[in-house]
């Protein structure tokens, strides 16, 4: 084998390498929403029942626990500028409320919600 004929082997075979590692990172970017903490859950829940009630999101809701308590509450907006209200708490069997312009769209076990979103 000449130089160049190893040359070009050896840099088609780190490019083949580099494409495999970055598509590989892009799976496990994928698998990301799978994971999380109690707080992604809650989100997670939430835009599931957004969703289920084809609410056009404007503003996703983003999710916080004031003062490190065990309540989770979220906030977003729909594109005609309604507000999105999520209450849900870390505990196991918590229980997710979702309000968009003062209607309840959902209250009832976040697992339940979870559930589901893994069924369809």
């Amino acid at each position: 084998m000449t130089r160049a004929r190893v040359t070009r082997t050896g840099l088609l075979g780190t490019a083949l390498a580099g494409a495999l590692a970055l598509a590989g990172c892009s799976q496990i970017s994928a698998l990301a929403p799978v994971g999380g903490d109690a707080i992604a859950e809650v989100r997670f829940g939430a835009i599931d029942v957004l969703l289920a009630h084809d609410v056009d999101v404007l503003e996703a809701p983003t999710c916080t626990t004031p003062d490190a308590s065990t309540t989770v509450t979220c906030s977003g907006s729909t594109t005609t500028g309604e507000p999105i209200t999520v209450t849900s708490s870390t505990d196991a069997d918590a229980q997710l409320e979702v309000i968009v312009g003062g209607r309840s769209l959902y209250d009832g076990p976040l697992q339940e919600v979870i559930d589901q979103a893994a069924r369809s």
